[in-house]
């Protein structure tokens, strides 16, 4: 939801923020202005390769690390097309039915629990992909061929070009939502207590994104000194459970762990989870040491709803509607040794003020609009593409001011019964587990 916004970090007068665009389009004549490009190559010249757990090798592209250039966001501004089922090469509205049931996949409808902690859970109300105002009111719906999104093809450092993403490697099964007063973070051990997954051949079988919203007015002026390790509290975490497909987890088997022989996009997924290091608490906490932790991209498209906004609002949105939003700065990974589940946190309570600000006065209006929203790992070299989603679905109509449950009560029902399979049965627990 937070990619509907064009977001910024760090300070904001650099090339690719806000402020800073405005000041180098309107400075004086023979003023210099910088050249994100010119630095973006500097950088790949100047960077080792690397192998498959992130050490130099030679061969290998040098992978480009945002972490320490101003280009934060440099993929922004690749043009996204609107959610358009009729794209070239992708399938048209009157076949999508006909193409679900090919692949023997259904719609389906579960309920979340109306007592209890389980209210977490956002129910799931499958809608079909071309018809989206037929989702109900704070609900998801699953998009398991990836439809809609264009992503990086083989060829796109040559012809820039992107094509319909083939099926996700995994599959969402979860979608829960908490209010919280500080940031937490590691839902895999407050909801699951780190007993869910497995690991293949180095990669987790379970995916676990947490977007961390802000509720709160930013605690600094725009040309405020930003607060040491950055701004927290008030908000709200939507936390998206995803399981490795049996197509994934083939792919890794029949290549032995060996990410040099799997195809690109799970040779780069397998890089990226292994790489490291990670600090006694299981977090790989920003800069990144290793530069394939630099490379998750998140896109975020409103499907419908739209129409029904005032106009500023359509305006605020539709400034980053579609566009790719790298997560660096703003990422945070945890990894466990021994334990079947990756987690990434985006702390959208770091990005700069304009994109906090627009966040937070738009969350009102979010209960209009259906968005469908993927996450994937950036191809920066051929041998990395061409790109694959890793999760996709279909967030309907999310009022995030009916949030009911708190994060700490997580860990207050876990004191006192466990969070255990029998103390949360609510959960898909033999839905997370592989075949």
């Amino acid at each position: 939801m937070a990619c509907c916004f064009k977001p910024t970090v760090g300070d904001d007068d650099r090339p690719g923020s806000i402020a800073g665009k405005y000041a180098e389009d309107k400075a004086p004549a023979g003023h210099v202005k910088r050249d994100p490009e010119l630095k973006m190559k500097q950088s790949l010249n100047a960077r080792p390769a690397r192998n498959s757990n992130g050490a130099a090798h030679s061969g290998r592209a040098a992978r480009l690390s945002t972490g320490d250039t101003d280009d934060e966001w440099h993929d922004a501004e690749d043009t996204m097309p609107s959610l358009d089922p009729t794209w070239a090469n992708s399938p048209s509205s009157k076949e999508i039915g006909s193409i679900l049931e090919e692949h023997g996949i259904a719609l389906e409808v579960r309920e979340a629990p109306a007592e209890g902690i389980g209210r977490c859970l956002i129910p799931r109300f499958d809608i079909p992909f071309e018809k989206p105002g037929e989702g109900g009111a704070l609900s998801w719906s699953a998009n398991p061929l990836g439809q809609g999104f264009r992503l990086r093809g083989k060829q796109y450092k040559k012809d820039r070009k992107k094509y319909p993403s083939e099926k996700p490697l995994y599959d969402v099964v979860h979608v829960l939502a908490f209010r919280s007063d500080v940031m937490k973070m590691d839902f895999g051990n407050l909801v699951f207590g780190g007993d869910v997954g497995e690991v293949i051949h180095g990669c987790p079988t379970v995916y676990i994104a947490n977007l961390m919203l802000p509720d709160y007015p930013p605690p600094n002026p725009l040309w405020g000194k930003k607060e040491k390790g950055g701004p927290d509290g008030p908000g709200q975490h939507i936390v998206v459970v995803a399981r490795m497909t049996e197509e994934t987890r083939a792919e890794l088997e029949r290549c032995g762990g060996d990410a040099d022989k799997m195809s690109p996009e799970v040779g780069l997924m397998a890089r990226h989870f292994r790489a490291g290091p990670h600090d006694q608490n299981g977090m790989d906490l920003p800069p990144h040491p290793a530069p394939v932790r630099h490379c998750t991209k998140m896109v975020c498209m409103v499907a419908g709803g739209q129409e029904s906004l005032p106009m500023v609002v359509r305006a605020a949105i539709g400034q980053g509607n579609g566009k790719p939003f790298m997560v660096n700065k703003t990422g945070y990974f945890t990894k466990h040794e021994g334990k079947g589940y990756f987690e990434i946190a985006v702390n959208a309570h770091n990005f700069g003020q304009f994109a906090t600000n627009g966040l937070r006065n738009c969350h009102s209006f979010f209960r209009h609009l259906v968005l469908d929203i993927g996450v994937t790992l950036q191809g920066d070299h051929e041998d990395e593409l061409p790109e694959r989603l890793l999760f996709a679905f279909r967030a309907i109509k999310p009022d995030l001011h009916h949030i009911q449950i708190h994060v700490d009560e997580l860990d207050k029902e876990a004191k006192s019964i466990g969070n255990g399979r029998e103390a949360r049965p609510w959960l898909s627990w033999d839905e997370l587990k592989m075949p």
